[in-house]
């Protein structure tokens, strides 16, 4: 069994060293979306941001996003600068394969125009899509594509969200979840019952005062600290799984169609389509879908923890024929820090912002 000493230096080194991964999504994401609706065609770095140090919102650039998200889209071109050099450039070298990726589509399809989904979906388009950029064909269809970036060997999560987003999705009261937390998990901390108690250590005028004694608990004594820790993750991981059991099958098939970012077909004529596309370096290729065929042929499933792991639970779904293994993870994507502000922390500091991801099958 990988032990929690283990785990700690195996990946929430790793977790520290991470950067904003929305910015780090946007410039994947937005400057393809740029690039084609402008007509550019750029073959290196320096040229991709010349184009966009050069771009002016009007015309055709203003279709790369809805009107609610111009103000994110900007902000994304002004923060290159300003950006880790060696960041930027691996960041921009894949939105080049993912424009590339764009014009082989539109040697096969004409396309119109393409949208960045950052928060706001265009028109046409469902507010829960898993898109992270849509294709408009001058046929009237339309494509989302998800789009993951990585190493050729490496496996991405094809899902973030979140621990309570999907407990709300799920029609769910998370007051199971804090009662357990601050039994087993945060009445342990020093000093916490002077500031808090079980109804209120995660409210908006409480949660903060919690946070800084577990941060200054973490730097004390930080092997203590990071048992809490890992028995927080075995708690939201027990809950969910319990969640999913309960869901009749298909509750289930409902809830993996819409917030695991599977492929879709769009069968039906309102339906908009998804595919994947990953980037590695400066190329991209749509990959398969391992699931997408065999949900709709679920005849049961069953969700569990892995015991070797910290932070992973499974998902068992069969079929008369098959059986599939889904990796799912519960964590905390940031580290704990003294130079950080309370709402910054990561680990106990998270409380139901826990990142839920799904990264595939087994």
């Amino acid at each position: 069994m990988k032990s929690f000493k283990n785990f700690l230096a195996e990946d929430i080194e790793l977790l520290e060293k991470r950067v904003d991964t929305t910015l780090n999504a946007s410039l994947t994401e937005l400057l393809p979306a740029l690039a084609f609706n402008m007509n550019e065609h750029p073959t290196s770095v320096e040229g991709f941001k010349q184009f966009l140090y050069k771009l002016k919102w009007t015309g055709k650039a203003l279709k790369s996003c809805p009107k609610a998200d111009l103000p994110s889209a900007k902000l994304v071109i002004e923060k290159i600068p300003t950006m880790d050099v060696k960041f930027s450039k691996t960041k921009i070298e894949n939105a080049l394969g993912i424009t590339e990726w764009l014009y082989t589509l539109n040697a096969q399809n004409k396309i119109d125009y393409v949208v960045w989904g950052y928060r706001a979906k265009p028109a046409g388009v469902p507010k829960n899509h898993a898109g992270d950029i849509f294709v408009f064909f001058k046929d009237k269809t339309k494509l989302g594509v998800s789009l993951k970036a990585g190493t050729k060997k490496s496996k991405e999560p094809l899902k973030n969200t979140y621990v309570g987003t999907q407990y709300k999705n799920l029609g769910y009261d998370l007051s199971p979840l804090y009662n357990e937390w601050w039994t087993k998990v945060y009445s342990k901390i020093p000093g916490v019952k002077d500031v808090a108690n079980k109804s209120n250590y995660y409210t908006k005028g409480v949660k903060y005062e919690v946070t800084q004694l577990y941060v200054n608990y973490y730097l004390e004594n930080e092997t203590e600290a990071n048992v809490l820790y890992a028995r927080m993750l075995k708690i939201a991981r027990e809950q969910f799984c319990e969640i999913i059991n309960d869901l009749k099958i298909d509750e289930f098939k409902e809830w993996v169609a819409t917030t695991f970012n599977i492929q879709r077909k769009g069968g039906k004529k309102e339906e908009v389509p998804l595919v994947l596309v990953k980037a590695v370096g400066t190329t991209a290729e749509q990959k398969g879908d391992d699931i997408a065929d065999i949900l709709p042929l679920t005849t049961k499933f069953h969700a569990y923890l892995n015991p070797k792991s910290v932070q992973e639970y499974l998902i068992d779904i069969y079929t008369p024929l098959d059986k599939k293994t889904l990796k799912m993870t519960i964590r905390s994507d940031s580290g704990v820090r003294a130079e950080k502000k309370p709402g910054a922390q990561g680990r106990l500091g998270q409380y139901s912002m826990l990142k839920m991801q799904y990264s595939g099958v087994l």
